[in-house]
């Protein structure tokens, strides 16, 4: 029986993005059921207040990037990690980008904006090599847009990769949680078009080299039997 997983989105994608990608539920969907014989998805709109009723609705979860910074003050940011927490009890649960710094928060980790923009192709050197890290990886390639990120990882946390820029980029919290900074579900066109627009607030320095490094291989297959490697094995 494939899974069910539960989709929490944690914003919406701006209408002039329309044309590459609708919704972040859209991405997942491509990225981890491409040949429609994966997992079957199910969208919650939590940055509008749409929350499931109960961790056993879905056999995973997990919970996408967004433009919001974890520690905004908005009224769902809270819902959303003790949901997390919840969840966790029974459930894997995955995180991605704003996802990853969520669960670093809700479980007693502190995120903030380090180093500056992180766009562009970035690889994180794998550290510690875990069962679900099927096929293994020295470092994992993927897309990245993100200012904030995890600086200090929550108690009793396992920190499996990062880089210099990035020293926590994948990380585990207890059997059932998993979150990875970088963006294995993003196209390149449409991370492409975003540091287009955003050139003058990323930086054209920045910017530009992060569009060069969009010919660097990325390993989004690898992720992706990560991910769901994770969601079903518990």
């Amino acid at each position: 029986m494939a899974l069910t997983i539960g989709i929490l989105e944690a914003g919406a994608v701006a209408p002039e993005f329309h044309g590459y990608l609708t919704s972040f539920s859209d991405a997942f969907q491509n990225f981890l059921d491409s040949t429609g014989e994966g997992p079957k998805l199910r969208s919650y709109l939590c940055y509008d207040g749409e929350f499931p009723q109960a961790a056993e609705e879905c056999d995973g979860w997990l919970i996408t990037g967004a433009a919001a910074a974890v520690y905004d003050g908005d009224a769902w940011i809270p819902l959303l990690e003790a949901f997390t927490r919840t969840a966790s009890e029974t459930r894997p649960v995955v995180g991605i980008c704003f996802g990853h710094q969520l669960i670093a928060q809700a479980f007693g980790g502190e995120v903030k904006n380090a180093s500056g923009w992180g766009v562009g192709v970035h690889s994180h050197e794998v550290t510690n090599m875990a069962d679900w890290m099927v096929p293994p990886l020295q470092s994992l390639s993927l897309l990245a847009s993100h200012q904030d990120q995890v600086v200090t990882p929550p108690p009793g946390a396992e920190v499996h990769g990062g880089s210099d820029f990035c020293p926590i980029g994948i990380m585990t919290i207890g059997a059932n949680v998993l979150s990875i900074q970088n963006h294995p579900e993003l196209t390149r066109d449409f991370a492409s078009e975003l540091l287009r627009v955003r050139r003058d607030i990323i930086g054209p320095v920045t910017a530009d080299a992060a569009l060069d490094s969009m010919s660097t291989p990325t390993d989004e297959a690898a992720a992706a039997a990560w991910i769901l490697g994770f969601l079903d094995r518990t």
